[in-house]
């Protein structure tokens, strides 16, 4: 698999340039603008397409969800792993406070669905198979390295409170039980969407889904190109935020998603996942999440700077998967299969 003619088939891809477009709206002042409502069905809608087509292709796996499980444990452990590892070296080596440092380690070690989604679309411009379950193991990536960041970032701030000064006054949100965050993390639409989804695919299987799956696959990839516009809008909207925090953030995180980003391959070759599902893999550890992340943290978290972790996310790693992130994690699928 040559690097280049991954990087050139990637980055002119229609998703892509429709991504760019939204970047230039708002560096040209347009007034371009997706509303809210329509954004979240946009949303809905690709995380349907998503959970069916993995349902759908469990439901013939030999041994159906027996089989998933082993990788679906695997997703939550690297989450688990990434968040905690993020989060001691924001605290130790960058001197960030629990907060913030608890913020971008939730981001960095759950899922960005918009990096899950361009890796979708960039295997099938390429032809490449993979195993259609790898994005429903989503939610056990996502959820679990949440709590884990909200759990640690809870206990530095019980630990050292003189760090965030008078925002330690308990608040309301200090009560919230961490089983409510949980439910919450489930719950959240695009999430709650994609494990419904799942379960239907499965009870419905391939052959009485086929009408509905030639919607889903025909206005995926044109749907898609909506979303990416709107991320391209959030993006450079996002990136003007950046200016106030720590100059060390920015290559933290390009580092850090290249880090995950290989590793997910590398533990997903050696679960048996074929270069495409490796791939997919990596793209749900080497992305930040911007979706989840800011409903846990408004909830659990709000000592957080939302700047910081959105910013970071949207605005440097999201550009940075899709540009040189993901050819790298494609090619090295390959090296590790051959």
């Amino acid at each position: 698999m040559d690097f280049w003619n991954v990087m050139r088939v990637n980055i002119f891809s229609a998703p892509v340039l429709f991504f760019i477009l939204g970047v230039l709206a708002v560096k040209l002042k347009s007034d371009l603008k997706i509303p809210s409502d329509v954004g979240r069905g946009i949303v809905i809608f690709l995380m349907a397409s998503i959970g069916i087509r993995a349902g759908a292709d469990i439901a013939v796996t030999p041994g159906g969800l027996v089989a998933v499980l082993p990788f679906a444990l695997t997703a939550a452990v690297f989450g688990i792993t990434v968040a905690a590892i993020t989060y001691f070296i924001l605290v130790k080596l960058l001197r960030l406070d629990s907060a913030n440092a608890g913020g971008l380690a939730a981001a960095f070690g759950a899922v960005s669905s918009a990096t899950l989604m361009v890796s979708l679309a960039l295997l099938d411009s390429l032809g490449i198979p993979y195993e259609k379950f790898v994005p429903a193991l989503y939610p056990f990536m996502d959820s679990p390295a949440i709590i884990t960041a909200l759990f640690l970032a809870k206990l530095g701030m019980a630990r050292y409170p003189q760090a965030l000064g008078a925002s330690t006054l308990k608040s309301p949100t200090d009560q919230k039980k961490m089983s409510t965050t949980i439910v919450e993390s489930f719950t959240n639409s695009g999430v709650y969407v994609l494990l419904g989804s799942l379960v239907i695919g499965i009870i419905v299987g391939p052959v009485r889904l086929e009408r509905e799956m030639q919607l889903f696959d025909w206005m995926f990839r044109g749907i898609l190109c909506l979303f990416l516009l709107d991320m391209g809008i959030l993006a450079a909207a996002r990136l003007k935020e950046l200016k106030a925090v720590s100059p060390l953030v920015i290559p933290f995180a390009i580092v850090t998603a290249l880090s995950t980003g290989s590793l997910g391959v590398l533990v997903a070759t050696h679960l048996g996942l074929s270069p495409g599902g490796a791939f997919v893999f990596s793209a749900l550890a080497g992305g930040a999440s911007y979706v989840t992340v800011p409903a846990a943290m408004r909830a659990s978290l709000p000592e957080a700077n939302p700047s910081l972790y959105l910013g970071t996310a949207i605005g440097i790693t999201f550009p940075f998967n899709m540009a040189i992130g993901f050819p790298i994690y494609l090619h090295l699928a390959h090296i590790l299969a051959n």
